[in-house]
């Protein structure tokens, strides 16, 4: 009779066992697919700025952008005022089809300006850019791209420059045609759309 309790008091625990096993891997489950991505020692605020304690990396992923601010003729309006070294992401809208740019300030002052895909990589929906301090990150293949680089280089795997002749500049705006924009929807076509 024993041995009969002892069984009786196996199968009623074994329940149990299945139910603490079965939130164990799903604990490890979360664990491992929040963590899928981040190396080092990571704390992420709500701003987006991720800041790795083992480099001191500062990462400024704005992937959402900010709807950009058009004139009366629909040409995006950028204020130099509000640019700094951390690059502000705008978001332009070509019918339908989102067009990533961005704007910031070079270690020389002058503020550059780039469309937010790859040369290279465009196409892709991943093919855009996280500045990580002075450095710019191709989501897609993960090349590395100088802040002072930007609008300075073009070809190879780098942010596609949107060149002096192609804007109006003065000391209080940039204006970039919707012209200009509107001609560069088949690199964004897919663009974030994972």
């Amino acid at each position: 009779m024993g041995k009969n309790n002892q069984n009786n008091k196996t199968a009623k625990q074994n329940p149990l066992i299945f139910i603490a096993m079965a939130v164990a891997i799903v604990a490890v489950a979360v664990v491992l697919f929040t963590q899928k991505g981040n190396t080092g020692n990571t704390a992420v605020n709500t701003n987006t700025e991720v800041i790795d304690s083992t480099d001191d990396i500062e990462t400024v992923d704005e992937s959402e952008g900010t709807p950009a601010i058009l004139n009366n003729d629909g040409d995006v309006v950028i204020e130099v005022a509000s640019i700094t070294e951390k690059a502000t992401f705008i978001n332009y809208d070509a019918n339908g089809t989102t067009i990533g740019l961005f704007a910031v300030k070079a270690n020389d002052g002058t503020i550059r300006t780039a469309l937010n895909t790859c040369q290279v990589c465009n196409g892709s929906p991943k093919a855009y850019f996280i500045q990580k301090d002075d450095v710019f990150e191709c989501q897609n293949c993960g090349n590395l791209f100088e802040l002072d680089q930007i609008e300075q280089e073009r070809g190879g795997c780098n942010p596609v420059p949107i060149m002096p002749e192609n804007k109006i500049v003065s000391d209080t705006e940039i204006i970039i045609p919707a012209s200009l924009l509107d001609s560069v929807t088949d690199a964004f076509t897919n663009w974030k759309k994972f």
